[in-house]
């Protein structure tokens, strides 16, 4: 038995048990919300975004919306207003200009914040679908000392492996935020108290980066003494366009330099263990050790399962031998190469 494939299946076991962790409290209240929305030229996605928020089932009272459009060169902005002018509940923001400070879609995010007047701001994006007990799943997470949630999404449109990605991603913000070290987010689907948005002061630290509005925002509140949960409830339902695909990725996956040092090495050791576990494989047809292998891998994908209700499908076990060398080809141009934002 090879030690370094030994370790490295414990490794997925430990991963397994963060997943189940359950972070669910007793004490519910119902907690009023603003939910904030950047938009840019997404004139085709937001009918059905608007049609999500009109059955979302929550008290109106209790929560409002804020929608920002980002400069959109479309119809979005007529249709941003047409919908706030039919809901009382929500409000509209319109950026002229992208900004050259605040990066990405931060700048419509800082406008939507600065805006909001409920204490939990509540994520989502313009070519999203919240399901219509999106809301109210998330009062069953947040206790006092609660400062951050993470919530899981669900990629529309996507193949196989890119589905299999998805569900990849969501398990490890589960099992990772299950152990204490919460690796990332989704600005998709995701809830940060606006106290502790201002306490790290917003966007303002990271303001140059052209993505990680979501994964850097975690890392600054995982510095705070505020705790971090996981809400695997209600997945938001995200469109993902098939003509961008390959920058998507890009951008999914060349954010190593946006991890922490820890993540950062870890991440080095998990690439060189996918290069030994192949060199094992072709040069000394090392069978029983990719069987071990598979055994932590399967166990973590079960648990995976488990957590999020996902069905499992025999295709999974070759996606979780070939899956990790499509993240590492991607994560690879993703850092040494540029890519693009949306539009």
């Amino acid at each position: 038995m090879d030690p370094f494939i030994f370790l490295f299946t414990l490794f997925l076991i430990i991963l397994a048990v963060g997943i189940l962790r359950s972070w669910q409290i007793d004490n519910v209240k119902e907690l009023k919300y603003s939910i904030l929305i950047a938009c840019r030229n997404e004139e085709n996605n937001l009918p059905n975004l608007f049609k999500a928020l009109s059955n979302l089932n929550y008290p109106k009272d209790k929560f409002e919306i804020i929608i920002v459009d980002d400069a959109s060169r479309d119809n979005s902005p007529n249709l941003i207003n047409e919908f706030c002018s039919k809901t009382p509940n929500a409000q509209a923001f319109y950026l002229q200009n992208k900004s050259e400070e605040y990066l990405g879609k931060k700048a419509a995010l800082k406008l939507a914040a600065e805006n909001a007047k409920f204490d939990i701001l509540l994520f989502t994006d313009a070519d999203c679908f919240p399901q219509p007990q999106w809301i109210k799943s998330y009062n069953r997470y947040f206790s006092d000392k609660t400062g951050f949630v993470v919530g899981s999404y669900i990629e529309k449109n996507v193949g196989g492996i890119r589905k299999f990605g998805n569900k990849l991603s969501t398990g490890i913000y589960a099992s990772t935020i299950g152990l204490g070290i919460p690796f990332s987010a989704a600005g998709t689907n995701m809830a940060v108290r606006r106290n502790v948005f201002q306490q790290v002061n917003g966007y303002e630290t990271i303001k140059h980066n052209i993505s990680g509005d979501d994964k850097l925002l975690l890392k600054l509140v995982s510095k705070t003494s505020w705790k971090i949960v996981y809400n695997s409830d209600e997945p938001v339902i995200t469109k993902v366009s098939s003509s961008n695909a390959h920058q998507r990725n890009k951008r999914k996956y060349g954010k190593f330099t946006m991890s922490s040092l820890f993540f950062q090495i870890l991440s080095i050791i998990v690439f060189i263990f996918y290069l030994y576990l192949a060199f094992r494989l072709f040069f000394f047809q090392d069978w029983l050790n990719v069987i071990l292998y598979m055994i932590g891998a399967s166990l973590f994908w079960l648990a995976n399962i488990r957590k999020h209700n996902y069905g499992f499908k025999l295709i999974d076990l070759l996606y979780l031998i070939i899956y990790p060398y499509y993240l590492i080809y991607y994560s690879i141009i993703g850092i040494t190469g540029k890519w693009e934002w949306k539009n």
